[in-house]
């Protein structure tokens, strides 16, 4: 390669690598926020069911409500799993596509799979949605970056490999694991 592709690669990673950092510490921030809002949340639940017990007919939490949101959290989880970078590739014909290619399907699926699910946000808490989407765009931005780094002759595999190294390179790069954490908890918290 030419010199000038080197500090054009070099300045493309260190730009790629300060968002993926900057995502992971928001992301992060965000988890904890919820924790904290989780936290006082509870509290007033507590509140709450203290005057409950109080009146003689409280009213039962209504099951069909709850039935539809542990649905919803279930829908989130396999879109969670199914806009995840390695399983979307497992899922595509690398081999047969070349970068380009790869890129607009990989960006098409998650943009799909996306959209198919956009009204379960109906049943899920703000966060857990904002988790969602943000995973949706990292998604979309790492795929995107990665192929503008390839040589236009590159092929869907070389694609892949970049972002399998990405991705087995720090496991926190991705927001995959921590929106599933998000997920998991709060549907558990409907089940108790």
């Amino acid at each position: 390669m030419e010199p000038i592709y080197y500090y054009v690669f070099g300045a493309a990673a260190v730009v790629f690598i300060a968002l993926a950092v900057y995502l992971r510490i928001k992301g992060k921030k965000e988890l904890l926020e919820e924790r904290k809002r989780e936290a006082l949340e509870q509290e007033a639940l507590k509140q709450q069911q203290a005057i409950r017990a109080q009146q003689p007919k409280a009213q039962a939490a209504n099951p069909e409500m709850i039935r539809l949101q542990l649905q919803a959290y279930e829908r989130m989880t396999i879109l969670c799993e199914r806009i995840g970078l390695t399983n979307l590739l497992g899922r595509l014909p690398v081999n047969q596509l070349s970068a380009t290619e790869l890129q607009n399907l990989m960006v098409q699926s998650i943009k799909t799979e996306f959209e198919y699910n956009v009204s379960q946000q109906l049943y899920v808490s703000q966060a857990a949605w904002d988790g969602i989407k943000n995973l949706k765009e990292q998604n979309i931005f790492i795929v995107n970056e990665l192929a503008s780094t390839l040589a236009p002759n590159a092929t869907g595999a070389d694609l892949s490999k970049k972002i399998v190294e990405l991705l087995s390179h720090d496991d926190h790069v991705s927001l995959q694991n921590i929106v599933s954490s998000l997920i998991n908890h709060e549907a558990k918290q409907l089940m108790n």
